[in-house]
């Protein structure tokens, strides 16, 4: 009677447990996400008594990487990091295409890339369907390249970024970037983000800099042969667009581009250091036309 008893107080205490234990993380989702208030709190864990680790504003962008409580967890300043989900507002755009994963040729390395598979699209008419990864280089306490009268690579390659994604949803595509505000995003959080929003295109935008202040124009690197038809459309499209000095296409071994699922691209637009790429760098007309020649590469490397 008494091993009956144990056995049934047992079970009873494996069932309220069950019942009682907490709800678990969701399995990263790709989930984007508009912040749907002035400021939003970011915090080091699922709870409103956690630690506050920095703040977003309206119009900045997250991706979900999971979920528990309510709360969406994605990364801030290279960390993990939560947000309340009831502040945020889902991004809605067409249904990503489906993506298969294909061996590539030897380049060192024995695994696969994944390799999204995207219909083809009208060159001179839309973008509808393609999704674009923007990822302004450096931020927060990394200033990137300092230039001309002290002004920090970060803040240009932001601007200009949020210059590119206005041109190319005004073409319909879906765009994202790894980092709306002065933050600091880790190389392998870039990379995450991009491999959760199934990327057809990541471009990572740059300025230079040199010792000698002669050295000056543009520059699109590349890492493989997945990287290069997207380097020759989208750096012929720059290069006809903007009135700096055509430096070529180089092939390079940047992390974010070895290291991403998608074909990826660097550009270098221009040198901070050099007065005349830097009088032009700073002018709106240069914006546009950095702007207009990507996305009009974007164009032709679809419909190719």
């Amino acid at each position: 009677m008494k091993n009956i008893y144990y056995a049934l107080t047992s079970l009873a205490i494996v069932l309220t447990s069950l019942f009682l234990l907490p709800n678990t993380s969701h399995a990263a989702n790709g989930d984007v996400y508009d912040v749907g208030q002035a400021i939003l709190n970011v915090r080091s864990s699922p709870s409103i008594d956690s630690e506050i680790v920095g703040q977003l504003q309206a119009g900045d962008q997250l991706v979900e990487f999971g979920e528990q409580h309510g709360w969406v967890q994605t990364y801030f300043g290279g960390k993990e990091a939560w947000v309340a989900k009831h502040y945020l507002i889902p991004v809605k755009h067409d249904k990503p295409v489906q993506v298969q994963v294909q061996a590539t040729p030897n380049e060192g390395s024995s695994s696969s890339q994944v390799q999204p598979q995207a219909q083809t699209s009208n060159a001179s008419h839309s973008l509808n369907g393609y999704n674009i990864m923007l990822d302004p280089g450096h931020g927060g306490y990394d200033p990137g390249s300092i230039g001309i009268n002290g002004v920090r690579e970060k803040f240009l390659t932001l601007e200009t970024s949020k210059q590119i994604a206005e041109q190319l949803r005004a073409a319909g595509a879906n765009v994202l970037l790894t980092r709306s505000s002065d933050s600091y995003v880790s190389l392998g959080d870039r990379i995450r983000i991009s491999d959760a929003y199934t990327t057809h295109a990541f471009i990572s935008v740059h300025y230079n800099a040199f010792p000698n202040s002669s050295a000056d124009g543009i520059n699109t690197f590349y890492y493989s042969s997945k990287d290069q038809k997207l380097a020759e459309h989208v750096h012929q499209g720059l290069a006809s667009a903007v009135t700096l000095r055509d430096r070529g296409m180089v092939p390079n071994n940047y992390y974010v581009l070895r290291n991403n699922h998608a074909p990826s691209i660097l550009l270098e637009l221009g040198f901070l250091t050099n007065y005349n790429d830097f009088a032009t760098i700073r002018s709106n007309s240069f914006q546009h036309q950095v702007a207009n020649g990507i996305t009009n590469g974007l164009k032709n490397y679809f419909a190719n």
